[in-house]
């Protein structure tokens, strides 16, 4: 970020799949803002408790204390006036007042640093990511490496079978894909197989159950 001259607030929004560092690199920025001693309050969502119930953690372990909260409506209702710095990770599950939120504390002098996950598990845009980015002053774009073949990674493989946009996990359930690696939906393809394997299976007992029967 460039000098910022004067009592001016902006937002800066780290994106990218899962495993690309986000969390960590948020965690940096707000050690640096607490070194140079300004005031920092940090959010995440209540859902994601899948390392610290009260706490940020990146998936190698970095973390600082944060409070849980139900929508970005509640990040305005606690922030505190003396506030400088507001850090928000997972922001993708704030809702669609996660825009509103972050441009109003940032109008009033705050540097809100936000990070999360910029497209859901089919490779959509993940809202409110992607409107946010566009009223930031400052993105950062993350890669993870791929899995499958060490590319750089820009796609969240989601390998549980859930039709639902969030379900919240970390390693088992997901990983990081590349775009020649992704599979939207390998879960079903799987699971499907498995399904018509057992059904077979049933159905070849109910003959056999027949035939005993008889």
């Amino acid at each position: 970020m460039d000098i910022v001259k004067g009592n001016m607030g902006w937002i800066e929004v780290i994106v990218g799949p899962m495993f690309s560092g986000k969390s960590e690199e948020l965690i940096r920025r707000l050690r640096r803002a607490e070194i140079a001693r300004q005031r920092v309050q940090i959010f995440k969502p209540a859902i994601d408790q899948r390392y610290a119930d009260n706490g940020i953690v990146s998936h190698s372990g970095l973390g600082m204390r944060s409070d849980n909260v139900a929508d970005a409506a509640e990040v305005l209702r606690k922030v505190e006036p003396r506030t400088e710095v507001i850090g928000i990770d997972e922001a993708q599950f704030l809702g669609d007042g996660l825009v509103d939120a972050c441009t109003k504390l940032a109008d009033t002098g705050k540097r809100v640093i936000v990070s999360g996950l910029d497209t859901d598990f089919l490779g959509r845009p993940f809202e409110p990511m992607p409107t946010l980015l566009a009223v930031a002053e400052e993105i950062t774009k993350l890669l993870a490496i791929c899995v499958r073949c060490g590319n750089p990674a820009v796609h969240t493989q989601r390998l549980v079978a859930s039709d639902d946009l969030i379900v919240v996990g970390a390693g088992g359930m997901y990983e990081a894909r590349c775009r020649r690696c992704f599979e939207p939906h390998p879960a079903h393809e799987q699971s499907a197989p498995e399904q018509s394997a057992q059904e077979k299976e049933n159905h070849k007992s109910a003959v056999n159950t027949g035939r005993t029967a008889r």
